[in-house]
Order: structure tokens, then C-alpha cells, then sequence
């Protein structure tokens, strides 16, 4: 058996679990849509996946995803690191007085 791009996450199992035992519920209440849950069941089950994977809809979303985590995590460091430049600058002007000519010009 070859190995899979991905696993489906505890939502998502837990989610086709429902669905699974809700076949009874609807078996019972709405016989008429019994057919049409099972073969929801079943592609969910087995067709879901190498879909994904044979058109290529899951390296995109992965790609995706990590491009916008790359942005996001870019654009968090250079905040920080113009935050921790701020309080260095910050410290080191602390002990002048405000007209101080060693302060840098609109301090």
C-alpha cells in the first residue's frame, strides 16, 4: 500500500464517524435519502482523498498555506525586530535630558 500524502485530522474522522452512525437515524427517519448518504459515505471514505491527491488540490493547499505562514511569520519578526531595536534606542537615550544635542533630531 503506498504511502499517503496526508492524514485527515480528529475532526474530520470524528465527523465520518457521525455520518457513519447516522446512516441508522436516516435509514429509519428518511429512507428515501438512504442511498444518497451511503454513497456520501463512501466516496467521503474512499474516493475523497486520491482525489485530492491525484488532481493535486492538496500539494496546492499546502503550498498555499505555507506561503501565508511564511508572510505572517516574516512580518512578526521584522516587528519584533524593530521593537527590540525601539527599546535598545529607548535605553540608551534614557539618561539624556530632553534637549540634549546627543539625541538624535525629532526625539
Amino acid at each position: 500500500m503506498s504511502e499517503h500524502k496526508f492524514e485527515y485530522g480528529p475532526v474530520a474522522r470524528g465527523t465520518y464517524m457521525a455520518l457513519v452512525w447516522l446512516v441508522i437515524l436516516t435509514a429509519i427517519v428518511f429512507p428515501e435519502l438512504l442511498l444518497w448518504h451511503l454513497l456520501l459515505i463512501l466516496f467521503l471514505g474512499l474516493g475523497l482523498r486520491p482525489l485530492l491527491e491525484k488532481t493535486g488540490l492538496y500539494d496546492l493547499y499546502a503550498h498555499v498555506t505555507v506561503s501565508i505562514a511564511e508572510r505572517l511569520d516574516r512580518k512578526f519578526v521584522e516587528e519584533r525586530r524593530r521593537e527590540i531595536e525601539r527599546n535598545r534606542r529607548r535605553k540608551m537615550y534614557r539618561r539624556f535630558g530632553k534637549d540634549d544635542p546627543r539625541l538624535p533630531k525629532n526625539w
